[in-house]
Order: C-alpha cells, then structure tokens, then sequence
C-alpha cells in the first residue's frame, strides 16, 4: 500500500483533517469572524501542522466591529506564517457593497504584507476579477480559489494569472465540477471545507491527479513561493 502525503487546503477550527485521515499530514485552517482568531491562534500554537488563515469571510461581515482591520494586521504581524482568509465575495448573501468594503481591505493588507490569500466567491466573478486587474501582477499575493467551480470563460481570465490555484473538494466527490481538465496539474489543490465527510484520498482519486504534484502545490502556497 502506497502511503499518501497530502495537506488538507482548506478547512475550518471545528474539523483539523489530519487528526482524522491517515493521508492528510496538515491542514489549512481558516476563520469566518473575527471571534474566531484566537482559538485558531492557539490551535497553531500546539499543533505545527495547522497552518492558519485570517480574516472576515462575506457570511459574517455583520460581525466587524470598529477597529477591525487594525487588530487583524497587528495579529497578522505576529507571526510572517500567519496567511489571510476566508475573504471573498458572495453575490447571494446581503449587503454586496459592504463584502467589497471588507474584501478589499483585507485583500489590500494580504498585497501589503505579502501573504498567501483564500478567496470564496459564489456568483460575483465580475467583481473579483475587477479587483485583479487593479493591480499589476507581480503585486499580487499567492491566491487560493476555495472550491472552485465556474464555467470555462472566467477560467480563461484566471489563468492569465501565474500566482492563483485551484482548491477543489465536495464538488468533485458529487460530479458537479467543472473544467478541471482545463487546469494546469501545478495549480490544483484539495480540500475537505470541514466536511468530516469529504476523503481527501478520494478526491484526488476522483480526478486522476498526481497526489505527490498536489502535495507539493500546496507547500508552495503555504511557503509563498
């Protein structure tokens, strides 16, 4: 039996992969809110393959307090490991302006101190590929598409970009993917999302994938390269 190594590339406090499947050797954790930092903070704190991400997801942006983004950058400075997510945007949750507000910010801080992004977005591309094209791509940050799952067009536009890859879990396991074949096989990775239900061995299964050229995706993302 041929022992995989693979690092889980995004999950969430409530379901550290690596405690649970054999395979999986680390795991990306990334908060929601704000309420959340310090309890991954200490989870980093004990266990050295939990790689930790920061940041205010768009389901919670309700959650900001004043003073918000000079906490996260204090915490972010702490520690040069510490990366930024979940950010994103999501076109059918309240209040897109205020996403943007928040997204932007946080992606800003990301640019600034050169940390590798985890980025959710349902049904609002556009806007994110707006955001991109602001900047020139030798700024941008290594960036994370979390469960990616859109149609051959966006895919195009991305791809322009050398610093994004592709994390792909449930969608995969329950045939709903699309375009993966499109993909360059070094910017693919795999993720569980905190479903304790999700094999990540199945995954790469699934799609025919090297699980060693995935292992090694992910080291570059968590090591910024």
């Amino acid at each position: 039996m041929v022992f995989m190594k693979i690092i889980d590339a995004h999950s969430h406090i409530d379901y550290i992969t690596h405690k649970f499947q054999d395979d999986v050797v680390g795991t990306v954790c990334c908060t929601t809110k704000e309420s959340e930092w310090n309890s991954l903070v200490e989870l980093v704190g004990h266990d050295k393959n939990i790689y930790g991400a920061f940041g205010i997801h768009p389901w919670f942006i309700d959650t900001v307090k004043d003073g918000w983004e000079k906490r996260l950058e204090c915490l972010l400075k702490t520690n040069r490991d510490y990366m930024v997510g979940e950010i994103g945007l999501d076109k059918y949750k309240p209040d897109i302006s205020k996403q943007i507000d928040v997204f932007q910010k946080q992606f800003d801080m990301a640019i600034r101190l050169r940390r590798t992004v985890f980025l959710h977005c349902v049904g609002a591309w556009d806007k994110i590929l707006h955001v991109l094209k602001q900047y020139k791509q030798s700024d941008l940050p290594i960036i994370v598409l979390h469960d990616f799952n859109a149609n051959n067009e966006i895919l195009a536009q991305l791809l322009v970009y050398k610093n994004i890859y592709f994390s792909f879990g449930k969608n995969v396991l329950y045939g709903r993917f699309r375009c993966i074949e499109e993909i360059p096989m070094d910017k693919i990775l795999v993720e569980s999302d905190s479903d304790k239900n999700i094999i990540l061995k199945d995954i790469i299964d699934k799609t025919s994938k090297n699980e060693s050229v995935i292992y090694n995706n992910t080291l570059k993302v968590l090591h910024n390269e």
